[in-house]
């Protein structure tokens, strides 16, 4: 099996990489260039996602998902494109910058849909462990930095990254948990919830 990734040197990008040699497969990381390849598989995860960077630049984060999307589509049309979009894509209502992510992500489905290219769509929430980003919202809780959140009963949806790269390499559902920001705040801020979790049985 030969397998290509765009974002292997992103937080989900280098644990599939891993995940990919562990079963023998083939490689390929694709970089900027969005060089052709051949393979069986080509996962797209390329995409600026913390949150400093799309407050910073909504716009250019957004030109990034849809043009690295198109890119993508093209590194082998025969290939099953296995996309990682974002849970927020089903919350395109408000004007802030995370919306416009939340509709980068969802335009991106729309363009892989309508341009006809098979595969699977992952909606991925949050995903923590080891080596996230270090403006995530758990990443702050657990590193002590976090605020109590303002609205301690807003759902929120989060995976291990264990269970998210175990999902996308069987090619099955992803399992989510719907947590409240309090809860996530509780658990985390107070050391009774570690980021490891014991990887799945294969």
């Amino acid at each position: 099996m030969v397998v290509a990734v765009t974002g292997a040197t992103g937080f989900i990008g280098k644990a599939l990489c891993k995940a990919i040699l562990d079963k023998g497969w083939t490689l390929v990381k694709i970089g900027k260039g969005y060089k052709k390849v051949e393979c069986d598989r080509l996962y797209h995860l390329a995409c600026p996602s913390s949150t400093d960077i799309i407050n910073k630049d909504p716009i250019g984060v957004m030109d990034t998902i849809i043009d690295g999307t198109k890119k993508a589509m093209n590194i082998c049309p025969k290939a099953l494109f296995i996309n990682a979009s974002s849970i927020g894509a089903n919350d395109t209502i408000g004007d802030n910058a995370q919306v416009c992510y939340n509709s980068a992500k969802r335009v991106m489905e729309l363009y892989l849909k309508y341009a006809g290219v098979g595969g699977i769509n992952y909606r991925l929430p949050s995903v923590y462990g080891e080596g996230m980003s270090k403006d995530s919202f758990i990443r702050r809780c657990v590193d002590g930095n976090a605020y109590k959140p303002k609205r301690p009963e807003q759902l929120y949806y989060i995976a291990h990254i264990n269970n998210i790269i175990k999902s996308m390499i069987d090619m099955k559902p992803l399992e989510v948990e719907e947590i409240t920001l309090g809860d996530i705040y509780e658990h985390f801020n107070s050391g009774r919830r570690g980021l490891h979790r014991p990887t799945l049985n294969p």
